[in-house]
């Protein structure tokens, strides 16, 4: 399957801080992510990406100014596949970590590469990443004043949970704060495998039919990534986004 997956950034996913009323957040739909108990661990880039801004406090004094905190924003260099169905550009914030001050723009990462660590830089409680999402190359702050300033991502701004896979390797170790739940996608929850079609190919169609042109073929035995649950359900099969009929894919 060619199309490249936007991948949640950690291996271990503890949410210590969510979006919403009555959270830290309540004007974005930020995430504050850490790791194992009390680490500093490795934060990987999302996708194919660059770095399209940096904030990188200045001295203060002969040192630096930790009234406000570090913060990178990469941009996927290409197209990628979100786990609730999306293909497009995206651009990922990250913010609170030391290794900021060594980045600089046109920077570039591999999908998988270590961009940085978790961090306690600037306005933080203990080591995490504070992370925010957008489509499109939207790359910077929006200023709300509100009881104070607050800086966030606030044009094109999606919720993480639901635009990005969770590697298969990763380890949820706590979805739930405050009552609410994240839920945490992996490819292999939402492949399915096609079966029981009488007339082979399956089609797959640029909308739902009978609305939709053919944009592809499915046969007995193919699998695909299956993102909604409607009865012309979107799915994903090589380069292939599109809709088919769902009571032809089963569970794998």
């Amino acid at each position: 399957m060619a199309y490249q997956r936007a991948y949640f950034p950690m291996k271990v996913i503890t949410i210590t801080n969510g979006y919403g009323n009555g959270t830290g957040h309540p004007y974005s739909y930020a995430l504050d992510i850490a790791g194992k108990d009390g680490g500093k661990d490795e934060v990987y880039a999302f996708a194919d990406c660059k770095v399209t801004k940096l904030y990188q406090p200045r001295l203060k004094n002969g040192k630096i100014d930790t009234s406000h905190s570090p913060e990178v924003w990469l941009t996927s260099t290409k197209p990628v596949l979100c786990a609730n169905g999306h293909y497009g550009i995206m651009t990922m914030s990250l913010t609170h970590s030391s290794d900021v001050y060594n980045m600089k723009l046109g920077q570039t990462f591999k999908q998988g590469q270590v961009v940085c660590h978790e961090g306690n830089q600037g306005i933080s409680y203990g080591n995490h990443i504070h992370m925010e999402l957008s489509k499109g190359s939207e790359a910077g702050w929006d200023i709300l004043i509100k009881n104070g300033k607050k800086y966030h991502i606030n044009k094109n701004k999606v919720k993480p949970d639901e635009y990005l896979f969770a590697r298969e390797n990763a380890v949820v170790k706590q979805e739930t704060k405050k009552g609410k739940t994240y839920h945490f996608k992996k490819e292999s929850e939402m492949t399915y495998k096609v079966f029981g079609v009488p007339s082979e190919p399956l089609i797959i169609r640029s909308k739902p039919y009978p609305l939709g042109k053919k944009i592809g073929e499915l046969r007995n035995g193919d699998e695909v990534i299956k993102f909604n649950n409607n009865t012309q359900c979107l799915v994903y099969h090589y380069e292939h986004l599109g809709y088919t009929p769902k009571k032809y894919l089963k569970k794998v």
